[in-house]
């Protein structure tokens, strides 16, 4: 071979090498999509405020987001490994903890948010005022489900005083409104909806059933967190500077979040006044879900008892 061409050679070599180094460099490291599964709704707000924001792809991460329906799917796709991360209510993340899903919770999301809604001229005013009526809500093992019972109790009242029928949380709105039932249980916005759209009356939120409960967690499987604990770590640093910017930006926030829910900016800003956002994990949240856990057990919708360890990695947002 002539030293001519030899050289040639070597020097497309060593331009494809620095064309191919400077990529691999300089690229975001895209090795590993991350699928995140949520439920739109305000309790998720931090997520969809980051993904509005384009702040996992600024930080380098491959996020694809799945929109679910209820807390249990969520938990299902994570045990049938279709997930890596999931925006979910406490109560299916403890019930799949407790059936052997491979999930830790690895940061709090929100306190309180829900509520129970009647008809504008309902003549329900308190909760015995339920008794044989039909109540919706987004499902037997939903947080919402359990606030109800854990409220009914207060006042010698069980589920079976009533007729309790889990509707798609999507629809949840629309059976009040069609008189298919006679109240429902939600969380936000399908809370405030009804009455801004004056076709039905808050009749207490579970600020007023019980003050500051935990609510939504953040749940990751147990081999993205071996695996790609970095990833993990960005991805939670986000969720953090998302609450706070929701913390600090209400307004912002409730324009960002009607374009995801296809809702409007002033029904989300009266939403949100309702939603406490969180993040850490820390002894103060644990505290609270092991005080949950109790009730969920004297509910008898908790069978199994769990441990801090069992269920929280406090590693990332401790």
């Amino acid at each position: 071979m002539k030293p001519k061409i030899i050289v040639s050679i070597i020097l497309i070599v060593v331009f494809l090498f620095l064309v191919f180094g400077y990529y691999f460099t300089q690229s975001p490291n895209t090795d590993q999509d991350i699928t995140v599964a949520y439920i739109p709704s305000d309790h998720e707000a931090a997520f969809m405020v980051g993904e509005a924001q384009n702040t996992y792809s600024k930080a380098g991460l491959n996020v694809k987001s799945v929109q679910m329906s209820s807390g249990s799917s969520v938990v299902s796709a994570a045990a049938s490994g279709d997930i890596d991360i999931g925006y979910v209510g406490l109560v299916p993340a403890l019930q799949g903890i407790s059936t052997g899903v491979p999930i830790k919770i690895v940061a709090a999301v929100n306190l309180d948010g829900s509520g129970i809604v009647v008809e504008p001229d309902s003549n329900i005013t308190s909760i015995p005022d339920l008794k044989g009526k039909k109540v919706a809500s987004p499902g037997v093992t939903s947080m919402q489900q359990v606030l109800l019972l854990y409220e009914l109790q207060k006042y010698n009242m069980t589920a079976s005083d009533l007729d309790i029928l889990s509707v798609n949380i999507f629809m949840i709105p629309d059976t009040l409104a069609s008189d298919k039932v006679d109240a429902y249980i939600a969380y936000e916005p399908f809370v405030s909806l009804s009455p801004y759209r004056n076709m039905g009356r808050v009749l207490m939120y579970s600020e007023q059933i019980m003050p500051g409960h935990p609510c939504c967690v953040i749940i990751a499987r147990q081999d993205f967190i071996d695996q790609h604990p970095q990833e993990l770590q960005t991805f939670l640093d986000i969720h953090k500077n998302s609450t706070e910017y929701i913390n600090n930006n209400r307004n912002e926030t409730a324009y960002l979040i009607s374009k995801e829910m296809t809702t409007n900016p002033e029904l989300e800003q009266i939403a949100l006044t309702h939603v406490v956002f969180v993040y850490k994990v820390d002894k103060a949240f644990q505290d609270n879900v092991m005080n949950f856990l109790k009730v969920e057990q004297e509910l008898g919708v908790m069978k199994k008892n769990l441990t801090i360890e069992q269920i929280f990695d406090t590693r990332f947002l401790g």
